[in-house]
């Protein structure tokens, strides 16, 4: 089945028939791969055979592959499949449809990312091989395979234009099959001349409590210890003018009349007799007013103590939260990639999501009801110290078991909390690996499988957290013991103590306050370990935010190079090694090249040679283990990534579009004016693509670039790339996802834009390289050869001209039959 680049949408209406019985298998455009084992990948889900699986792995060209991993098929492959090279994915997808054995196998362009002879070994072995007896749907911009199709279908702009076998369709000379055969053909002759396998790390669960450097840096980020010690001080004034009101009121009800005789009329024998007597009522005091006065101001202090350290409070937690997720995002915008590598998105995004909203919402509520219970615990028990000194005696022992009591639970309370934490992270990564590989789940019927996945992982995070909240309810259940003790104590004091040395009111006074301490100290104790356990959140996020290992800054002001730079182009590798992390093996052996200004480099090589390893190590994406890269005598290493980064320009295999308008995504710092965006479109033809959307430019590019095909992504990006006009240009397999015909346009418009420019072309399709200045072959991660194309074709044993000669023969052999 033959595809043009505008058929990537399916028309509404109609109808498509399929027998439900049949299994299907899906090998997507561009490579979904699980945060598994390389086996678990090609397995996924199906009872392990070993000899089919052999079968399969030979046939999609893997065996080298696995000898060059850590620890074979089962070496660890993290999110997105990021330890792998482009073809190295796409073979493994290719295994997993051979694998499922299924009746259906529908191909989306799968050997656009492996070179040619893997191709032809994949199609000869796999395709023609394993797969003969399979119906088999092949969509390819590969025309040298539709010779060996039963069917070809020809698509042009949503619509079948042709169908038929390949014999029939190149009868008609003037018809649209032929003119792509006959493009590709003359396309092709006018070019002549740690733990083994171990991946992602898991999140540490260990036991150890929230250290204090943690508290500490939290009290930093709200503002500093003077803001801390004035958060306390409006707490511990607000809470005492709340104890002085009531004990103005008792002093007030003790007070009474103030002594005020009053006459009392009383009838005796039928007639009226006055007397003097003491007064009862309250509002015959004589001072009445003073204390009317006192309680009013101290009800209005109370009101505006309230006001003024919930402001406070609130400002100082929206400002640790604010100042702490800025510095996590900073850090982690400033990692080196081999965090990424090794660190499941999972687990970030529950930083941002569960851990930051604990920080955010939970843990400043439950700080202030912790700050307020123990004010509220200490003025109490000063009032009753106060009534009854020998209560302190109660008070000491309550203490001593409520330290004992916290030392002992906390380090359980907060492990669960953390376990809870942790576990929650998978759950993330299963979440966002699903959704990216829907389509896969879907066609090989695998919702049951991750349904019950997930189900797995939810139960596992829920009992955590049920362990947590259990923990909680004992801790509550012991609590109240303790506070029982305190109110019998209190109870027998107030019993037994005589009324001269006791007022009947601050007897029930502190009576009362010790009943209230029932609730109150169980509380207040449940609080602060609470608060302790929530601010494990805060811990988990100062352990990304302490990371040391850091990538270069962003500028190095000593170091700056002339704002012209690099005026020239020239790149220089010099003996230059590469790993992706410490204890893995190079990828990148002893590279020393010369490449002069505005010269054009095509880099080629069988899948996982080291050609995209190339680009990471010029842009410094990957630091080098060994050698140096000079860009027109400045070694890139001495310099900041700004510096360097702004001046290159890449297109890179896997096309990445922004979430934004199409403007924002060619121009996002809006340097350009309409007309330059419109050119640069129309160069990278995709100018009437864009016309047809209902905003043009300010069309909305949803996440991914999803609304657009992947060959219209990779045009987007060469159009970004040719508006910067960079002296040093990276084109990493930049057209693999694009028709021919196109291709062969963009290759003039690249030819013409980028004259004056360095250039660097990793390149599968050897046709668009083979009029460049010079040839880089890469095997191994070793340089095979480095010349003219002129000679390396002129040597008949080179590997260059082998792989021509493959390619050549495809084609022959596609305009022939």
């Amino acid at each position: 089945m033959c595809d043009n680049e505008n058929c990537y949408k399916l028309r509404k209406g109609g109808a498509f028939a399929i027998n439900k019985d049949k299994k299907i298998a899906y090998v997507a455009q561009q490579a979904w791969i699980m945060n598994a084992t390389v086996r678990q990948n090609i397995v996924f889900g199906k009872n392990f055979d070993q000899q089919w699986y052999d079968e399969v792995i030979e046939a999609c060209a893997l065996l080298s592959d696995f000898n060059q991993l850590t620890a074979g098929d089962q070496t660890e492959v993290g999110e997105r499949g990021i330890n792998l090279s482009g073809g190295q994915k796409q073979r493994i997808s290719m295994a997993r449809a051979v694998y499922s054995d299924s009746d259906i196998v529908l191909l989306d362009d799968p050997l656009s990312a492996v070179d040619a002879h893997v191709g032809q070994h994949i199609f000869t072995n796999c395709i023609k091989g394993l797969l003969k007896d399979k119906t088999v749907v092949f969509v390819t911009h590969q025309l040298q395979f539709l010779t060996d199709c039963d069917y070809i279908l020809v698509m042009k702009d949503g619509c079948i234009v042709e169908e038929g076998e390949h014999r029939l369709l190149m009868s008609n000379i003037n018809g649209e099959y032929a003119n792509l055969i006959k493009s590709f053909h003359d396309d092709g002759e006018s070019q002549d001349g740690g733990d083994t396998g171990k991946l992602t790390k898991m999140e540490d669960s260990r036991s150890d409590k929230v250290k204090m450097a943690t508290y500490r840096s939290y009290i930093q980020a709200a503002g500093g210890f003077c803001i801390f010690m004035v958060v306390l001080l409006l707490i511990l004034i607000t809470l005492s003018a709340q104890s002085f009101a009531n004990y103005w009121l008792s002093v007030w009800f003790k007070a009474g009349s103030g002594g005020v005789l009053v006459n009392v009329t009383y009838l005796v024998n039928q007639s009226e007799v006055v007397r003097q007597e003491i007064s009862m009522d309250i509002l015959d005091n004589p001072k009445l007013g003073f204390y009317q006065l006192v309680y009013t101001l101290n009800l209005l202090a109370i009101l505006i103590f309230t006001v003024v350290k919930s402001h406070t409070f609130v400002q100082a937690a929206s400002k640790a939260s604010s100042n702490m997720h800025g510095k996590l995002f900073k850090k982690l915008v400033a990692s080196p990639m081999k965090f990424f590598d090794v660190t499941p998105c999972g687990q970030i995004l529950n930083r941002f999501s569960k851990d930051m909203d604990e920080m955010d919402s939970l843990l400043p509520f439950m700080a202030e009801q912790f700050l307020n219970n123990a004010g509220i615990f200490l003025v109490t028990a000063a009032v009753i110290a106060s009534v009854f000194p020998f209560f302190l005696i109660v008070m000491v022992m309550a203490t001593g078991a409520f330290i004992l009591f916290y030392r002992l639970s906390q380090n359980g309370i907060q492990s669960l909390k953390r376990i809870e934490n942790v576990t929650r992270s998978p759950l993330f990564s299963h979440i966002a690996a699903t959704v990216q590989g829907l389509d896969t789940i879907r066609a090989y019927k695998k919702e049951d499988n991750f349904h019950n996945q997930f189900n797995k992982l939810q139960d596992c995070n829920n009992m955590a957290f049920f362990l947590f909240e259990t923990s909680m309810r004992w801790t509550g259940g012991i609590l109240d013991l303790i506070a029982i003790m305190v109110i019998v104590a209190t109870a027998v004091f107030a019993s037994f103590s005589s009324s001269d040395i006791v007022s009947p009111s601050l007897a029930a006074m502190a009576l009362t306050s010790a009943l209230s301490m029932t609730d109150l100290f169980q509380y207040t104790v449940r609080v602060t370990v609470e608060t302790a356990a929530k601010f494990t959140s805060v811990q988990r996020i100062q352990n990304y935010i302490n990371v040391s290992d850091t990538k270069a800054p962003p500028i190095i002001e000593e170091r700056r190079p002339d704002r012209a730079w690099p005026k020239h182009g020239a790149i220089k590798f010099s003996n230059v090694d590469l790993r992706y992390r410490e204890g893995l093996p190079l990828v990148l052996k002893n590279i020393t090249l010369d490449i002069k200004s505005q010269e054009k480099i095509g880099i080629v090589g069988r899948t996982g040679s080291g050609k995209s390893s190339t680009a990471l190590a010029l842009f410094r994406i990957i630091e080098l283990a060994g050698g140096s890269i000079t860009i027109d005598n400045i070694d890139i290493s001495t310099i900041g990534l700004e510096d360097l980064r702004s001046k290159l320009s890449i297109i890179p295999q896997d096309p990445v579009l922004f979430v934004g308008t199409v403007r924002y995504n060619l121009d996002p710092f809006d340097k350009y004016t309409d007309k330059e965006l419109w050119t640069v479109l129309s160069k990278c033809h995709v100018k009437h693509t864009i016309q047809a959307l209902n905003g043009q430019l300010d069309s909305f590019i949803v996440e991914n670039g999803e609304n657009f095909s992947v060959g219209e992504r990779q045009l987007l990006c060469m159009a970004r790339a040719l508006l910067r006009h960079s002296k040093i240009l990276v084109l990493d397999e930049a057209t693999a996802a694009i028709d021919t015909e196109t291709d062969s346009l963009i290759q003039e418009t690249i030819k013409e834009a980028f004259a004056d420019c360095t250039m660097l072309t990793i390149a599968h399709r050897l046709n668009t390289v083979a009029s460049y200045d010079r040839i880089l072959v890469l095997d191994n991660g070793e340089v095979i050869e480095f010349d003219t194309p002129q000679k390396l074709l002129a040597n008949k044993h080179s590997v260059f001209s082998q792989m021509m000669a493959v390619q050549e023969s495809q084609k022959k052999s596609a305009i022939e039959e």
